[in-house]
């Protein structure tokens, strides 16, 4: 995907954002959006995009989840991103060609498998969502 990106002119840039490294750390409120989605095998992670930080258009592979949980078929995975806090100017994420700013701290982003997407800021704050990851029950 790395190579891809660079081709297409992304040079120099700081690709993808980085999981909040919080060791084993999940917010305690974490469980009630948790118990809304009612996902069997749930993963959660935090990430944090820094100023310039982008996360090209691309479609999630899932590869790490399905060798975890031994999932063969991709269809039946489902992604969420939650909001961690009102949205700032220069914080962005577009899902199947579709723009999104002006969220507030808990809205969400639900899609199925082989969706495209992209993320960026090219604000002068952090931007933090977290992302989940499981199967519908």
């Amino acid at each position: 995907m790395l190579r891809g990106w660079v081709q297409q002119g992304y040079h120099n840039m700081h690709l993808n954002g980085a999981i909040v490294n919080e060791k084993n750390y999940v917010p305690f409120w974490a469980n009630t959006v948790l118990a809304k989605l009612n996902w069997h095998q749930p993963g959660i992670h935090l990430y944090k995009m820094n100023t310039g930080d982008i996360l090209p258009v691309h479609s999630d592979h899932y590869l790490t989840y399905q060798k975890i949980h031994n999932i063969t078929d991709t269809s039946t995975i489902w992604r969420c991103v939650v909001f961690m806090e009102d949205w700032k100017s220069g914080h962005y994420f577009e899902i199947d060609n579709t723009p999104m700013v002006n969220w507030h701290a808990g809205d969400c982003v639900v899609w199925n498998y082989n969706v495209p997407h992209m993320a960026a800021n090219i604000g002068v704050e952090p931007r933090y969502t977290m992302q989940i990851t499981g199967m519908l029950c």
